[in-house]
């Protein structure tokens, strides 16, 4: 446990300021270098998700990532037409007219179970995954609202771990999926990401000023979707048989097992935001 815990903190440490330094430092071009991560993480993404579905990896896997990029090219180029839409809609149609043919190797018996798993790949991590890509274009954003999004998401993820420890021992198996989470560790997320985001926005003065029951309802929704995103991969993994997604993040696992949380959040937030 020990060693594992000291391996996450190292790629917090590493990883937290790298990813503040990008969002602070290069905010140019709808925060290019973000979006670039972003599309990368959607890449590296889609391939695990695609071998815990299929095995191996899948052509969809790309269109997933390519609806991501496309989202980018879209908002900075100010173009009119949704080329990202468009995108996707035809990589619908191609995953159907595809299956008309490889089909037929097993008499179409396992059709509709390969078409769904592909449309799966297309939705999570590309589509949700591109609301970040769209939050990022948005004219009212800035690198303090990036932040923001970034901090409530990971403070409900480490409070929730926190509090599990502390006071979740022997209580936990709320829910079947994660026999660990208790509801110790759901409680202290939740009140961790309130208590981050009325922090930040008394620190971070070019965010707006907004009513205070709009920051606890952005943090309750942040930390909901955030507990959801979670849990949610956790069916992933457990319906494929697998422990992590992945093994490139040490004491973390996979693209999906690190940003599992953010996947979910992001279009909760965008939706928020571009109301605020």
């Amino acid at each position: 446990m020990s060693s594992n815990l000291a391996k996450r903190t190292l790629t917090c440490v590493v990883g937290v300021p790298a990813i503040l330094a990008i969002i602070f430092l290069v905010p140019q071009y709808n925060f290019i270098a973000l979006s670039i991560f972003i599309i990368l993480m959607c890449l590296l993404g889609s391939i695990e998700m695609s071998r815990m579905l299929f095995g191996h990896t899948v052509p969809a896997a790309f269109l997933s990532t390519g609806f991501c990029a496309l989202t980018y090219i879209r908002n900075l180029l100010d173009v009119k037409a949704d080329i990202a839409f468009y995108f996707f809609l035809l990589s619908i149609i191609a995953i159907l007219s595809a299956e008309i043919k490889k089909g037929e190797k097993t008499d179409f018996a396992s059709s509709i179970t390969d078409i769904s798993k592909k449309m799966l790949l297309l939705l999570y991590p590309g589509y949700l995954l591109s609301f970040i890509i769209l939050m990022l274009s948005l004219e009212n954003i800035t690198a303090s609202a990036v932040v923001l999004f970034i901090c409530l998401v990971f403070s409900n993820d480490i409070f929730a771990y926190i509090f599990g420890m502390l006071f979740g021992r022997g209580h936990g198996g709320v829910v079947k999926v994660s026999p660990k989470k208790s509801l110790a560790g759901f409680a202290g997320g939740l009140a961790g990401c309130i208590g981050i985001c009325l922090l930040l926005f008394a620190l971070l003065k070019d965010l707006p000023s907004i009513a205070l029951w709009i920051r606890i309802l952005l943090a309750v929704l942040i930390s909901t979707a955030a507990n959801i995103g979670d849990l949610a991969e956790s069916v992933f993994k457990r319906s494929a048989g697998v422990k992590d997604s992945g093994n490139i993040f040490p004491g973390r696992g996979g693209v999906l097992d690190s940003i599992d949380s953010i996947i979910v959040s992001a279009p909760f937030f965008y939706i928020v935001w571009n109301l605020i």
